[in-house]
């Protein structure tokens, strides 16, 4: 698909923040990939806005490009949240491929690609950068029959989103916040039980209550 289509041809709108993943190469070539919040800034330009002792946010600087992944499957987000769920605590290294105009690797199994330049990085807030980058080919969208509405895969990624932050929060000693996200997950886990029981949704989401449980116990050792 040409980078002449407009980003908003693909749901984005401005001052809205969407869920993507986005993946990069680090200094040893090796491909990285994260999920995060993105926004445009307009038709052609997006924002990531990363936490800035990530690893995202190093190969971005490095390279000074990224590949921004969208895709629903919550399978995914878990996936390159918590890498120690692959085999050997990586993601397949099999989901990745060379991009055409950036170098940065796209991932294969998503509904879009969208290969990007960093414009420029600014401070965002205390420990998230802003970083604006220009499209520069935005890969051909996966077409598939429409699909029935389940709620719990939307749970799923919710839960994972979620995750990412409590586990800042606990470490920087903002409990609060933390035990306010806890609550959510902890509603989507009743949720999915109930929408979709013994399935791969729940299974991940009691893996993530086991983490917040082990992240809070290792804080309580410390």
């Amino acid at each position: 698909m040409s980078t002449m289509r407009s980003l908003s041809d693909f749901g984005f709108i401005k001052n809205r923040v969407f869920e993507a993943i986005v993946s990069t190469y680090g200094a040893d070539g090796m491909p990285n990939a994260a999920p995060m919040g993105v926004m445009i800034d307009d038709t052609h330009q997006l924002i990531i806005r990363p936490y800035t002792k990530s690893q995202t946010y190093r190969n971005v600087l490095l390279r000074g490009c990224a590949v921004v992944n969208l895709t629903s499957n919550p399978m995914i987000y878990y996936k390159t949240v918590f890498k120690d769920a692959n085999p050997d605590s990586k993601i397949p290294f099999e989901w990745f491929e060379r991009s055409h105009l950036v170098d940065a690797p796209k991932l294969k199994i998503v509904d879009v690609c969208i290969e990007a330049k960093m414009i420029k990085v600014e401070d965002f807030e205390k420990d998230r950068a802003r970083v604006l980058c220009k499209v520069e080919k935005i890969d051909p969208i996966v077409r598939t029959y429409p699909r029935a509405y389940c709620r719990a895969p939307f749970a799923v990624i919710e839960s994972i989103i979620h995750a990412t932050r409590i586990k800042v929060f606990l470490s920087n000693d903002k409990k609060e916040k933390a035990e306010e996200l806890i609550d959510l997950i902890k509603h989507y886990d009743a949720l999915t039980r109930r929408v979709a029981p013994d399935s791969a949704y729940t299974k991940i989401i009691a893996d993530i209550l086991l983490r917040i449980e082990a992240w809070k116990a290792r804080l309580k050792s410390e």
